[in-house]
């Protein structure tokens, strides 16, 4: 593990570490991309999780904060009163004291948050991540019929639904994490050719495996502060690019076909 945080530590601070890197085994990838995708998954999802069984779980939190409200095909959507919960960028309001004529157009309005759920009284609108926004109609959903006892039982389904989110997520980010990695690795590899620097294609992929670590730590940091940072995905491609254009500079100064690892306090690759 000290090794793996060390190499962390040097991506951040190193281009020359990158000759290392550049010759590591398969499975020192594998773990430093792992290490990073579980430290994430466990503080973004075990900061929510933790503020919720200190309110008692969601049992207690659904009773305190939810009012009664029913939900059904032929009369729509009633609630006791309106509600707004915001919590770890997670948006529900429910009103039924209003109809809005296109609630899709709140997408834009609230397009910071993960997930949205948006109810009046004739429709509801959901937002989640990888998947289209959808609006259904409650006159449109033949028999459906859903109220606040109802919600209560599925507790345990909620529970079970967060660890299946968890895992699904961790093991999303991490097969994210390489794909990233090859589109990184194929721009470096025309950056390469401009800067006159002969690499395979291997071993351009483990270095961009590497220069991608503070973009992947900017993600976690955004996500985590619940701030939303502009044209993310172009400003992380940059970056990356950036320490890629300075571990091959550092790679053509030393002008060697293929260099040897430098050594940094034994970092020797014998795993």
């Amino acid at each position: 593990m000290r090794k793996i945080i060390k190499d962390i530590w040097y991506a951040l601070t190193s281009p020359e570490s990158y000759r290392d890197f550049m010759n590591y085994k398969k499975r020192n990838l594998l773990l430093h991309v792992l290490v990073l995708v579980v430290t994430a998954s466990i503080v973004i999802f075990g900061i929510p999780a933790a503020k919720i069984m200190a309110k008692g779980g969601f049992s207690v939190m659904l009773e305190e904060n939810v009012p009664d409200f029913r939900a059904n095909s032929e009369e729509g959507f009633w609630i006791e009163e309106p509600i707004e919960i915001d919590e770890f960028n997670f948006l529900i309001k429910a009103d039924s004291s209003e109809v809005k004529e296109d609630i899709t157009d709140l997408n834009g309005q609230y397009g910071s948050y993960d997930y949205v759920i948006m109810v009046d009284k004739e429709q509801i609108y959901l937002s989640v991540p990888g998947i289209q926004e959808i609006t259904t109609r409650f006159d449109e959903i033949k028999g459906f019929s859903f109220t606040k006892e109802d919600l209560l039982q599925y507790i345990p389904v909620m529970y079970m639904a967060c660890i299946w989110a968890f895992f699904l997520g961790l093991l999303v980010d991490y097969g994210y994490y390489f794909v990233v990695a090859a589109v990184v690795s194929w721009m470096a590899g025309i950056l390469a050719s401009f800067m006159r620097v002969r690499l395979s294609t291997v071993k351009l992929f483990k270095m961009s495996v590497y220069a991608g670590t503070l973009s992947y730590l900017l993600l976690f940091v955004q996500t985590v502060m619940g701030k939303q940072i502009p044209n993310y995905t172009v400003f992380s491609y940059i970056i990356t690019l950036g320490y890629m254009y300075f571990a091959i500079k550092d790679y053509k100064e030393n002008g060697l076909e293929e260099l040897p690892p430098k050594s940094f306090g034994g970092r020797e690759d014998n795993l």
